[in-house]
């Protein structure tokens, strides 16, 4: 037998046992699907539309074990919208750039998606403000902070609930609208920025694909001329932002503007970021920090205390820039305001190990290493390190 034979063999040998095994495999998942779910649905019977409407519901993690009460994310085009609204959510939530939250998609029926949004929109908005809102509102913990998002006509939906009931949310997200911006239509945006002026925050972020792809789905030059309108005449009170996504089309940039626009509307709720000590400072040092975390205490439910790990890593901040007299007095704010901070001890020790306090670096690791043990850190053997080379260092002079 020659060696091209044996190959042969020993490939077909190896794809029928491969084969037999990925058969077995497969035929084991068969009988025990694993079920993934996202959400609840609703069955909601409308007056306003006379006809019933389902509606897909997402609860945060936490719904269940405490009695805080949540923002709630409106999705337009909720067949579309629901799977990725969820995703981009979880990791905004998991990652402290927006809080937890309930998402509300709202499905079209067969053929009602243009009745809706655009012919009988009045309709629709009328069921979202006097039946779909109230059913969520009575049903469920909300906090009043209302997003809404759509796309193409949707988009220009979301731009219509603004401009003509401007506090029905709080937050708008429209992904490439489609929009008109005929004479008159341009004179209402007109209007409503003008008697804007001093009422109610609010926030709208907008997004627009490579113009060539959305010249064929909307008038890319209507939103430029309405984001011209916002440059000249929005108010202080109207925190807008646009974006142009130009490697995205029409049919992709939702699914960017949901995350980045969520990411926008909830700025108020993430944690402050500082270049350095002079950045810090000019956004009013601990009082800002303070008065950020009241306000976001206040809107969000959240501890009013600014956090463990805002305090250490200003410290951390400090140090890395040599502002060394800063990064003493940031991090013994923060002993003061969390006693138990392995996190402040080991940056004083490495703020003493800069300054070449070699004695006084060893004490303050020793503390961390403490500390971290009493709280079963999962990082303890870089605690450990800590110390060890601390003892190195002192025992070489």
């Amino acid at each position: 037998m020659n060696s091209s034979s044996s190959i042969k063999i020993i490939i077909f040998i190896y794809l029928s046992i491969f084969s037999k095994f990925a058969l077995s495999f497969t035929e084991n998942l068969s009988k025990t699907p694993i079920i993934i779910q996202q959400g609840s649905s609703y069955k909601l019977q409308s007056k306003v539309l006379q006809e019933e409407r389902n509606i897909s519901i997402r609860l945060p993690k936490s719904y269940q074990d405490t009695q805080k009460h949540y923002p709630v994310l409106y999705l337009t085009d909720g067949e579309n919208h629901f799977g990725h609204g969820v995703s981009a959510v979880s990791v905004l939530e998991d990652y402290d750039m927006m809080p937890e939250s309930i998402i509300i998609a709202i499905p079209n029926l067969q053929g009602s998606r243009l009745r809706d949004l655009v012919y009988e929109s009045e309709n629709f908005i009328n069921f979202i403000k006097n039946e779909l809102k109230p059913f969520v509102n009575s049903n469920f913990r909300t906090s009043g902070v209302d997003i809404l998002f759509g796309h193409s006509s949707a988009g220009g939906f979301t731009l219509n609930i603004l401009r003509d009931q401007t506090n029905l949310f709080t937050g708008y997200i429209s992904a490439s609208p489609s929009i008109s911006m005929k004479k008159e239509r341009v004179q209402q945006y007109k209007d409503f920025l003008k008697f804007q002026h001093g009422k109610v925050n609010k926030s709208l972020y907008i997004t627009m694909g490579g113009i060539a792809d959305e010249g064929v789905a909307i008038k890319p030059e209507n939103i430029e001329l309405l984001v011209k309108l916002l440059e000249e005449s929005a108010p202080g009170n109207i925190s807008w932002k646009f974006d142009h996504h130009p490697e995205q089309n029409h049919m992709t940039s939702p699914y960017l503007t949901l995350f980045r626009g969520l990411s926008w509307v909830f700025r108020d709720y993430q944690y402050p970021t500082f270049i350095g000590h002079q950045d810090f400072k000019e956004y009013g040092a601990i009082k800002g920090l303070k008065e950020h975390f009241s306000n976001r205490h206040k809107k969000y439910q959240t501890s009013e205390k600014i956090p463990e790990d805002v305090l250490v890593g200003l410290g951390y901040a400090f140090i890395n820039e040599k502002s060394y007299d800063e990064a003493n007095g940031m991090l013994k704010t923060t002993l003061e305001l969390y006693p138990a901070s392995y996190g402040a001890y080991n940056a004083l020790g490495t703020l003493y190990k800069k300054t070449e306090r070699t004695t006084m670096a060893l004490t303050s690791f020793q503390q961390a290493l403490t500390l971290a043990e009493k709280n079963a850190s999962p990082h303890l053997s870089y605690f450990r390190k800590q110390v060890a080379d601390a003892k190195k260092t002192l025992e070489k002079r």
